[in-house]
């Protein structure tokens, strides 16, 4: 009786296990387990060239920038030198390395191999072999009376202010040294390097007036010329237009709370300046002016501050809107020793003349 009842509960226990495999079988395979958490892969980087110098005309640097999109505050940023046209792609200062939040970076060609770095701290750092290497600069240089070639001047400046000095940067150590023997000028802005002819210039007030100091021996000498009246008296930037033999001087004052920066064009001819052109609020179709290119057949091109391009033809006096053509490829002007650049969100083009523009390799 027993061994029946062990037979029959063996029996039922291989029914249900049957049971269970067809019913097991009906039903399909089990669902997949549920996928774990995965890294979202970041997007490729664009790469931009956020900024160039150049020393000649073959060898010139670059900062070439990786941005998350998109605003672009964290950027990857390193050096592109070009040397004999070739272009290569260096490593910057360690402490500037891999992804930098909202940095912004100056660049300083001081000759062929020789380029200096700064950051929005003033701290700066020099190279005299192409980017291969670096070196911090932590002490100013002696005093100079003498500019030397490929040297850069620029004002004397830090986190707490700028002084009323001009310093010039030394192109074997990038070091800054004070620039003796200026006018006494107050208020000193240089333009940072020399024009065509050589000539360095710095604009201040003298006596209370604007004035223009213009050096035609490396720093040596010096002597000013007063701005015509008419253009702003507080100064807060200053660009030099090489134009042939004759050359402009762009000369923006310092805005007033809420208001545009207002601006002075100047005119060289001979040691003086003339006042060819001045922003007037809501006088179109150029109201106000953020830089100017000269270009083939005596033109003017310019940029306003909405970015606008206009043209002038008769010396800097007046200017209407550009045609397709005369467009700019870009949105900022800058000028170099060997030509002209524009800078646009992603690229930047060069031209020797201000007619044909070609755009800068980025490594």
């Amino acid at each position: 009786m027993t061994r029946n009842r062990i037979l029959l509960a063996l029996l039922a226990v291989a029914l249900l296990a049957a049971v269970l495999v067809v019913l097991r079988e009906q039903a399909g395979p089990p669902p997949p387990e549920p996928p774990g958490p995965t890294a979202i892969a970041e997007q490729p980087r664009p790469t931009i060239l956020e900024t160039a110098d150049f020393a000649d005309e073959r060898h010139w640097f670059g900062l070439r920038a990786q941005c998350r999109e998109p605003n672009r505050d964290r950027c990857v940023r390193t050096l592109v030198t070009v040397e004999d046209g070739a272009p290569r792609v260096r490593e910057l200062p360690e402490e500037l390395r891999g992804d930098q939040e909202h940095q912004r970076l100056t660049l300083l060609a001081l000759g062929p191999r020789q380029v200096a770095v700064r950051n929005r701290y003033f701290r700066s750092w020099y190279s005299g072999d192409a980017g291969q290497s670096w070196a911090e600069v932590h002490e100013r240089a002696a005093p100079v009376d003498r500019i030397p070639p490929a040297a850069v001047l620029e004002r004397d400046c830090s986190l707490s202010g700028c002084e009323q000095r001009i310093v010039v940067v030394l192109p074997e150590s990038g070091r800054p040294a004070e620039l003796r023997g200026l006018p006494p000028l107050t208020d000193p802005h240089p333009v940072p390097i020399p024009d065509g002819q050589g000539h360095w210039r710095v604009v201040g007030t003298l006596a209370g007036k604007p004035v223009v100091a213009t050096s035609a021996d490396h720093g040596n000498s010096w002597q000013t010329s007063a701005l015509p009246p008419g253009g702003p008296t507080e100064i807060e930037r200053v660009q030099l237009i090489p134009a042939g033999d004759r050359g402009y001087l762009q000369v923006d004052g310092k805005p007033p709370p809420g208001g545009d920066t207002s601006t002075g064009l100047y005119r060289g001819e001979g040691a003086d300046w003339r006042l060819v052109w001045r922003s007037t609020p809501g006088e179109k179709p150029l109201s106000g002016m953020y830089g100017l290119v000269p270009a083939p057949g005596n033109r003017l091109v310019s940029l306003d501050h909405q970015r606008a391009t206009g043209v002038s033809e008769d010396g800097g006096r007046t200017f209407r809107p550009a045609r397709p053509e005369e467009e700019l490829p870009g949105v900022w002007i800058s000028h170099t020793r060997k030509g002209h650049l524009v800078t646009s969100f992603t690229d930047i083009s060069h031209s020797p003349d201000g007619g044909t523009w070609t755009v800068l390799p980025k490594g």
